[in-house]
């Protein structure tokens, strides 16, 4: 995934969708922490990949700040991942890629 989207998508999530300011942080190691939110990025990715509309991008970014992450979400979150969901569409359409080997490809027999 070393694409020019998925690095842009890497930095936008980084450093503006960042909900645990990692990247403030004075003794933040950029080398600790680049890859912290990529699992939210390939499946952003994915949802942008089969046209899901911004609100349903927002609502996983909201989902994974509350259910995965655990912070309670105010006005300014849900200011900060309208932007992200902007920034990363205005990165176009990522290009496709495989699911890992771990991903169901198909739905299991009956």
């Amino acid at each position: 995934m070393s694409s020019d989207w998925y690095a842009g998508a890497r930095a936008i999530l980084n450093r503006e969708g960042d909900p645990i300011h990692l990247s403030r942080r004075s003794d933040a190691d950029e080398w600790n922490w680049a890859d912290e939110y990529d699992h939210y990025r390939n499946l952003l990715a994915a949802l942008i990949r089969i046209g899901v509309p911004d609100a349903a991008l927002m609502a996983r970014l909201e989902w994974a700040q509350a259910e995965c992450i655990g912070l309670r979400l105010g006005p300014a979150d849900l200011d900060r991942n309208a932007k992200v969901v902007a920034a990363l569409r205005a990165l176009g359409l990522p290009p496709h890629v495989a699911f890992s080997a771990g991903w169901p490809t198909r739905r299991p027999p009956p």
